[in-house]
């Protein structure tokens, strides 16, 4: 008796060999999937679709190692990166969604235990008719900046111009930049730090008429103003195409 259950549990514990085995095999010979460009950029999956979906996918062809830098901390901190679209008047998993017929915004968080790093990006569909002072930023609610590093660039067919045109209030932050008078390809992106908590709103304001630097700045940062940022006032008011926001949660 002992003789016949010794000779079933070797040939069951031989079943699950052979059996297991091919699939283990399988399983280790399935690499993960990376993207590397001519200039050297390599990037994951989850990286790569990140990048064309904030930028478009021409956007990583052209990528050098200085723009990789933009988003290092984002990609290396080895926390899980969460963004939010506008893709459409539709809800999804991330939240509600929006766009333009001309323009596309969405926020990106990667956060550590003690700070987020967070991209906000506006990339044009078309080539805006009107190119003057737009601008973008940001309202804190229960977060603050973790330090006083706000980034902020225009991206185009002419190149990277940075822009530090800032307006500072204690819930917030914009940025004006001057749209490339004849450039094709525009992108529009900032970088920032935060604390590990509460919401960050982002929104990107399009000037439709010619109009001054210092008209641009004549806002406060308010949750009842357009994207629930800007509230602007004076020669600003009606100035701009009051687009929608996005919104980020980061605990």
């Amino acid at each position: 008796m002992r003789r016949i259950i010794r000779t079933f549990l070797i040939a069951f514990l031989l079943l699950c060999v052979l059996t297991c085995f091919p699939l283990v095999r399988a399983l280790s010979k399935t690499p993960a999937k990376i993207y590397k460009n001519n200039h050297g950029v390599v990037l994951t999956e989850e990286q790569y679709n990140i990048i064309i979906d904030m930028y478009g996918k021409n956007y990583f062809y052209k990528m050098t190692a200085d723009d990789y830098e933009w988003f290092e901390e984002a990609f290396t901190n080895g926390t899980e990166i969460e963004m939010k679209f506008y893709d459409g008047y539709q809800n999804n998993l991330m939240g509600m969604t929006h766009s333009t017929d001309s323009k596309k915004i969405s926020i990106l968080k990667s956060c550590s235990s003690t700070k987020c790093t967070v991209i906000t990006t506006v990339k044009w569909l078309k080539n805006p008719k009107v190119r003057s002072y737009d601008v973008i930023g940001t309202r804190f609610n229960g977060t603050n900046l973790a330090e006083n590093t706000i980034i902020t660039r225009v991206l185009s067919s002419n190149g990277v111009e940075y822009f530090n045109n800032l307006t500072q209030y204690s819930n917030g932050f914009g940025v004006s930049v001057k749209l490339p008078t004849s450039a094709t390809d525009i992108v529009i992106d900032q970088k920032f730090y935060v604390t590990s908590s509460g919401t960050v709103y982002a929104s990107y304001q399009h000037a439709t008429k010619t109009i001054s630097l210092a008209t641009s700045k004549l806002f406060t940062i308010d949750s009842s103003g357009y994207g629930k940022v800007f509230n602007f006032y004076g020669n600003a008011q009606e100035t701009f195409d009051g687009m929608g926001g996005v919104d980020i949660t980061l605990n």
